[in-house]
């Protein structure tokens, strides 16, 4: 397994997002996987299975593509009429196979209403009022050469402006409140995501002095908030990203990808507090 890019260290503006998942550099997405065992990551790495995406995931996807890339939201998404909503109509069906062959994703008026409101909470969020006035660049690919020894790693920021980073993550109803996105946030890897990202960025040239989650609720009312991750927190998932990647070369030297328990039994515990937090 080798994870080579086709590219130097470099940043990257309007780079299309095909051509961004074609690179055979390391994802955070990937490393994260990590996390999981080296067997997870391997699966993952190599699309042994197919990938699935729920319906709130695919909101959350359209409404980064809403709010970072609004004319490619145009040219992609078309809302269907009321008229063809019946797919059980042979004129209905014609027109979506219509649609499908131009390449369009369909969605209700009601989904396009739902992501106009969670933009509308979303351009309410201070952080955002004040970069949009420096005009940010959105949805930018950082590539870092022999980012750790044989390993290229590459990442996308949602938004960048200057040594500022915003990153859009939707979520369930209730999820913007700040103590629940402190655990949903670590059982999602962001802390590591930020500690990659900051560090690929930093190859590249970009010092990240403020990085700031904008946190946007899928659901009514559309709750937002603007969250930053303590230096305490970060310290530890900067360990943890290192181990990640020690653990990974050592898999790569041995083309071993073990899952959960690979040697022996471990013993787990409720009471265990540490458990509990992990």
């Amino acid at each position: 397994m080798t994870f080579l890019s086709n590219r130097k260290t470099e940043i990257v503006y309007k780079l299309n997002d095909p051509e961004y998942r074609a690179d055979k550099a390391l994802s955070t997405s990937e490393l994260k996987k990590m996390r999981e065992s080296p067997k997870a990551f391997w699966s993952y790495r190599n699309k042994i299975y197919p990938y699935t995406s729920t319906p709130s995931m695919e909101k959350g996807t359209l409404f980064h593509m809403y709010a970072l890339e609004p004319d490619r939201f145009a040219n992609e998404v078309i809302t269907c009429p009321e008229e063809y909503s019946n797919k059980r109509k042979k004129v209905n069906q014609d027109w979506w196979k219509e649609q499908e062959a131009l390449g369009k994703k369909v969605i209700k008026e009601t989904d396009l209403q739902a992501i106009r409101s969670m933009f509308g909470a979303y351009s309410e969020l201070s952080v955002v009022r004040e970069v949009q006035l420096m005009k940010p660049q959105t949805e930018v690919s950082v590539f870092a050469k022999k980012f750790v020894k044989n390993i290229d790693a590459k990442c996308r920021v949602d938004l960048l402006c200057g040594d500022t980073v915003i990153d859009i993550k939707t979520t369930m109803k209730g999820g913007a409140r700040p103590s629940k996105f402190l655990w949903r946030q670590r059982d999602l890897g962001y802390d590591w995501q930020q500690v990659h990202y900051s560090k690929i960025l930093q190859r590249a040239g970009v010092e990240v002095k403020r990085w700031i989650f904008a946190v946007i609720e899928t659901e009514p009312p559309y709750e937002s908030s603007e969250i930053i991750l303590a230096e305490a927190d970060l310290a530890e998932a900067r360990k943890e990203v290192d181990e990640a990647y020690k653990k990974l070369l050592s898999c790569m030297r041995v083309d071993s990808w073990p899952s959960h328990t690979p040697t022996k039994p471990v013993e787990i515990s409720r009471f265990n507090t540490a458990d509990r937090a992990a």
